[in-house]
This record gives structure tokens, C-alpha cells and sequence, in this order.
């Protein structure tokens, strides 16, 4: 019996050299965790309600599709998950604004009490990366930063909103898990609906369209016996615009692994600012730190 999570493809390809103690242990997908949201203080209210006519799993599958077509957001998620007593965790969090080539965005990953971090920078003309941790080797001139041109970022498939945001691809298992409709509530100033199913790891990966179906095992990777973990998964979907504003994934299995998985995206479509420029002197330049650069985007 054997259970592997496997890292998310952001954190693989954008963190490469920062993430890399996670990594050559396959990483985390199975659980992240959220702060609160940017487009408001995080409360929430139940506004009048309002009746919605489709079918749950139909919105569930609009909800994926919606979700993942959005070109502008902020991300604030955190995966948590423990294998046999190992205990990982990864982290996600920031603006981004794919039209402009514009992000201020971090990603983090915590294993056996050692954190390892990633800050991704694009004003969009120039995108400078940064890393940290013990995996990761000096950067040249003692710099912070490696910088390179923005549409570089643009060209990362893992960066895109599949490769953020591919857990919210269980809405397509959930779609064929008789799913139920909730209430209506106010999710940091978006008028939302709550739906929840539970739906078995295998099974919702089988439901998922098959061109899709790497992007969500690399968001959530279970092996072995741990494919039969049931997914328990409730989702706040906005009512207008059918785009994820808050999920959360609990995993429950008879094998021992369990964790859990929170996102929240909030400033949907809404301008993201571009993020100030590194200082001059914390920015390497030259061919060492192009080749770092391209090591970091490498997948």
C-alpha cells in the first residue's frame, strides 16, 4: 500500500530550485488552506435569495469552466496534508492579471520544518523572481532577484489559471455526485451559492475531461489504496458569473493520509496593480543569472 501526493506544477516549474526539498519527495497536492480573501474583510452576510433554475451539476461543471477562464484575480490558498506522520504543506498567494503580464504572487512549501519560498514579480514588461530556502544555491552577486522579460511568465503553462488553480477541476467529478445546493450567502461582497458533494478521489478524476485530468492530479495527487479517499468538497460559486470564490476539499481515507485543501479568489476581472520593481541591487543580471532564471522557470 502506498500513498504519493504529488507537487502542484507551479511550484514545480516556478520554484524549481526554491521547492526542490519538497519535490524529491513528490511534493503536496493534497490539501491547501486559505487566509482571508482581498476583495473584502472576509465576512460574510446572507443576502435575499434568489432562486438559481439549473440543475446543481450543471452548475458545478460552469463553475470549472468559469473558474479557470479568468484572467484576472487574487489567489489565497494553503494545501495541508499528512502521510503516514509526515506532515507537508504548500502555499499560494497573491494578484495576478494575465491580459497585462502583471503578478505579485508567492508560493511557499513547508516540509519537515524547513519552508521554502518563491516570489514571482511581473509589471508587465519585466518579471523577477525570487527564492529561498536551503535548496536553493546563492544567487550570482549575492542578489535577491533574477530578472528577465514578463512574456516569459506568459509562457508558462504551469502559471496559467490551470496550472493555480486545477483543483477546482473536482467540480467536474462533483457534477456526477449528486450534488446539493445550499444557501445563498455573501462572500466578500459577491452574492454566492454554496454547493457540497462527496465524491471518491478515483471517481472524480475519472469524470474529469481527459485533456484536463493532469491538471487536477497535479493539484491533487493520491496513489494506491488512497485513491479510493472520498473528497468531501463545499464551494461558494458566485451567482452571476459562476466563478469559484471559496472551496474547501477535506479528505477522508482508511489508509493513513488525511489533510485538506482551501482556496479563495477574490477581485475577479478586477485591475490588478502592477507590483514596484526590485531595487537595482537586489537584481542580478548577466548571463549567471539568466541561466538561473531559466532553471527557475524550467519545468
Amino acid at each position: 500500500m502506498r500513498t504519493t501526493p504529488a507537487l502542484r506544477p507551479s511550484a514545480r516549474r516556478l520554484s524549481a530550485l526554491a521547492l526542490g526539498g519538497a519535490l524529491a519527495l513528490g511534493g503536496l497536492t493534497a490539501c491547501g488552506g486559505s487566509e482571508d480573501g482581498a476583495e473584502g474583510n472576509g465576512e460574510t452576510s446572507a443576502p435575499t435569495q434568489e432562486t438559481d433554475e439549473r440543475d446543481p451539476a450543471e452548475v458545478l461543471g460552469a463553475a470549472a469552466d468559469a473558474t479557470l477562464a479568468a484572467r484576472q484575480f487574487t489567489l489565497d490558498s494553503r494545501a495541508e496534508l499528512d502521510i503516514n506522520g509526515m506532515q507537508l504543506s504548500f502555499g499560494a498567494e497573491g494578484s495576478v492579471d494575465y491580459d497585462r503580464a502583471v503578478s505579485d504572487t508567492t508560493l511557499s512549501v513547508e516540509q519537515g520544518g524547513e519552508t521554502q519560498t518563491a516570489t514571482i514579480l511581473a509589471d508587465g514588461e519585466s518579471l523577477w523572481v525570487s527564492a529561498e530556502g536551503s535548496s536553493v544555491p546563492p544567487f550570482p552577486d549575492g542578489a535577491t532577484y533574477v530578472e528577465g522579460d514578463a512574456a516569459l511568465l506568459a509562457e508558462d503553462d504551469s502559471f496559467s489559471p490551470t496550472g493555480l488553480l486545477g483543483v477546482v477541476l473536482v467540480l467536474q467529478g462533483g457534477a456526477a455526485a449528486d450534488p446539493e445546493a445550499g444557501e445563498v450567502e455573501d462572500v466578500d461582497g459577491v452574492e454566492t451559492r454554496e454547493y457540497s458533494f462527496t465524491v471518491p478521489y478515483d471517481e472524480a478524476v475519472d469524470a474529469i475531461d481527459p485533456e484536463q485530468q493532469e491538471a487536477f492530479t497535479s493539484a491533487l495527487s493520491l496513489t494506491g489504496d488512497a485513491e479510493q479517499a472520498d473528497l468531501d468538497v463545499t464551494v461558494a460559486i458566485g451567482t452571476d458569473d459562476d466563478v469559484v470564490r471559496r472551496l474547501s476539499l477535506d479528505i477522508r481515507a482508511d489508509v493513513p493520509v488525511d489533510g485538506g485543501y482551501e482556496v479563495e479568489i477574490d477581485d475577479v476581472g478586477e485591475d490588478v496593480g502592477a507590483p514596484d520593481a526590485p531595487d537595482d541591487d537586489e537584481v542580478a543580471t548577466g548571463p549567471e543569472a539568466e541561466a538561473l532564471l531559466a532553471q527557475l522557470l524550467a519545468s
